[in-house]
């Protein structure tokens, strides 16, 4: 499976790769993947700054619930690596959130690219390789 990360012509397409075979998490990756989608689409319609402020604080509020709810399944299932998937999502948000400042102080297209940049391969990465592996180690009861 090829995803398009950096190319920001393309929305991110869902597929089944991306279950982890979490349900609730599933979902909420989902949410998260349409979202940045919204964004993009936004961005490229050239929406006004105010209504793309809007889906920019929709998503670090869904990447805040959902990081609760994802660290929330690690402690009740045991999960062995769950100060260094935790530290993943503070380091996410906390690159997200200084990028989403810089974009909404200077809404230039550098600014535009770079957010959107770390967004895009953060959570697919994230998803297909970390969330992946926790999910495998906790049905498997590593």
């Amino acid at each position: 499976m090829t995803i398009s990360t950096t190319n920001s012509d393309t929305d991110i397409l869902w597929t089944d790769d991306f279950l982890i075979g979490i349900s609730e998490l599933d979902y909420e990756h989902r949410r998260v993947l349409e979202d940045i989608n919204k964004l993009h689409q936004d961005l490229l319609a050239h929406a006004d700054l105010d209504r793309v402020k809007t889906v920019l604080g929709r998503i670090h509020a869904r990447l805040q619930a959902h990081f609760a709810l994802e660290e929330s399944v690690m402690l009740d299932r045991g999960y062995v690596n769950y100060s260094d998937h935790k530290d993943d999502h503070d380091q996410l948000l906390g690159e997200y959130t200084e990028r989403m400042i810089n974009y909404e102080k200077d809404p230039t297209l550098d600014n535009r690219k770079t957010m959107e940049r770390t967004l895009r391969i953060w959570m697919v990465d994230h998803i297909l390789t970390n969330d992946k592996k926790m999910s495998q180690m906790i049905e498997g009861g590593i």
